[in-house]
């Protein structure tokens, strides 16, 4: 009798993983291919000739310079909600300073409903502070339950990317970028997508803004997958007359020989060589880091520091100064980096 209720507990044991991946795999996100978003707030209309952008991957405000993150080597899932809140009201700081200057801002790790960020809707109070903004938003992250680290789950994730521009701008859409992990694994990634948003210019024809977020910790194979795609979609747009500016955190590095100690994970790997489209003309400020790793806490000199956050213009498109922002990775893990562009 006793090894027969022995034999049910190890069913049941062996039951619950295999019910949970069931559910996951039912209630997984899976937007189509090309999702329109839904626009929000008033912008100014017009037909500007020069942009000013920021790219900014803000970390979900919860990657400051104390934290540390688990798949990155280091321990942490759950930011404390203190800190939350304290690398919040500096992201926030910083962008209700810069929107004297800029016109269109790119973030990426928005989280809206997540455990890791005791459920504060960052979009939301970005949105309070670029009042007069329009602004859209796409998801890229939503689970209902990450089970890693097992000692302290990150649980719920709903997270994404948002657009923000002071002039009004159409046919806002999400568009996927490929690439996959294998099941089950691929339930509790992201969803990797571009945000496309497109402001008329003075020529009749339009700036097609692009804010990206490429994948992260694959082996190079679905980065590689997805800047194929992004410079087939780019150049087309290129080819019909329009003014292209692509930017975000590419996950691939631009430079590297900045001063640490620390050994260098993997999942760094650089950006090919070869893949610029003939013309086409980076933003960089190569004496910027705009990313560091989360093995340990920030330690200047110690911390692996790099550049993955760029912008990309086509060649219809002067570029007239950039500049990364060095905040020291106070309220995250990245540095924003700003451009000023201009129509030919």
């Amino acid at each position: 009798m006793m090894w027969k209720w022995i034999l049910i507990g190890i069913g049941v044991l062996i039951s619950i993983p295999a019910v949970f991946l069931l559910v996951e795999t039912v209630r997984d996100y899976s937007p189509p291919p090309v999702l329109e978003l839904k626009e929000e707030g008033e912008a100014v209309q017009a037909t500007p000739s020069r942009l000013t952008l920021m790219t900014w991957n803000i970390g979900y405000a919860g990657l400051g310079k104390e934290m540390d993150f688990f798949a990155d080597g280091g321990k942490m899932s759950i930011t404390p909600k203190e800190l939350v809140e304290k690398y919040l009201n500096g992201i926030l700081s910083v962008v209700r300073k810069k929107s004297s200057e800029v016109d269109v801002f790119f973030f990426q790790e928005i989280d809206r409903d997540s455990d890791r960020t005791h459920h504060i809707d960052e979009y939301e109070r970005l949105k309070e502070v670029l009042k007069g903004y329009e602004s859209v938003f796409a998801y890229n992250y939503v689970v209902d339950f990450v089970p890693a680290p097992l000692e302290r789950p990150m649980g719920k994730v709903v997270s994404g990317m948002a657009t923000f521009s002071r002039y009004d701008f159409h046919d806002p859409k999400r568009i996927a970028l490929p690439g996959q992990y294998p099941w089950p694994k691929k339930l509790f990634y992201l969803d990797r997508c571009m945000i496309v948003v497109r402001i008329p210019a003075p020529n009749g024809k339009e700036w097609v803004l692009i804010n990206t977020h490429n994948s992260a910790f694959d082996s190079g194979n679905q980065r590689e997958e997805q800047l194929s795609f992004i410079k087939k979609f780019i150049t087309s747009e290129y080819e019909k007359g329009n003014y292209v500016v692509i930017g975000g955190d590419w996950n691939l590095i631009f430079k590297s020989d900045f001063e640490y100690t620390e050994e260098l994970e993997e999942f760094y790997i650089p950006f090919p060589k070869d893949w610029t489209p003939e013309g086409w003309k980076w933003a960089i400020d190569y004496e910027v880091p705009t990313n560091r790793a989360l093995k340990s806490s920030y330690k200047p000199g110690e911390t692996f520091v790099t550049i993955i956050d760029a912008f990309l213009v086509s060649p219809n498109v002067e570029i007239e100064s950039v500049k990364g922002l060095d905040l020291g990775f106070e309220y995250s893990d990245h540095n924003p980096v700003i451009v000023t562009v201009k129509a030919k």
